[in-house]
């Protein structure tokens, strides 16, 4: 019981580890090197820059705190064993649902990454309407291994690209 109850601790620092290292300076270009701290990380950081407008980029921060914060929520309401409400705000919140939510907005940031990077959006919105299907059949194992594909998914983009 304690290994299962141990895993939202576990997940939620190695999203947080992800969004710190996904954090960059600078704005909307690519960054100039200089002598500051960001900058030598800059140089060896090997994930692809992905250039778009600031607002576009703004866009895509918000919706990614928003989906951190569904996943929050959503290992809150695991511990708790409420499956139901689990999958309601996997479903909700970051699945299949928001995939065109910033289609028709101008500064939507998907018409400005790469297939790849948006594919890997994709799976992510996949992966929470799977969790969303998963969790309602109440078997902590299999709802934890539908939880892992969602946090696969960010982790592979975050570790693919950045916009900063």
């Amino acid at each position: 019981m304690s290994r299962i109850l141990s895993l939202p601790v576990a997940l939620l620092v190695l999203v947080f580890s992800v969004a710190v290292h996904a954090e960059q300076p600078a704005a909307g270009t690519e960054p100039e090197a200089d002598d500051t701290i960001e900058a030598e990380l800059l140089k060896t950081d090997m994930r692809k820059f992905v250039e778009m407008p600031e607002q576009a980029r703004q866009v895509l921060r918000e919706d990614m705190l928003d989906q951190f914060a569904v996943l929050n929520e959503i290992i809150e309401y695991l511990a708790l064993n409420k499956y139901a409400a689990a999958a309601d705000v996997a479903e909700n919140g970051m699945g299949q649902s928001l995939r065109r939510r910033n289609q028709d907005r101008e500064f939507g940031p998907a018409r400005y990454m790469p297939e790849s990077m948006r594919k890997m959006g994709w799976d992510l919105h996949e992966a929470a309407s799977n969790f969303a299907l998963v969790a309602k059949r109440k078997s902590p194992q299999a709802s934890y291994g539908a939880l892992q594909k969602i946090t696969e998914a960010c982790i592979a983009c975050h570790y693919s690209y950045r916009t900063r």
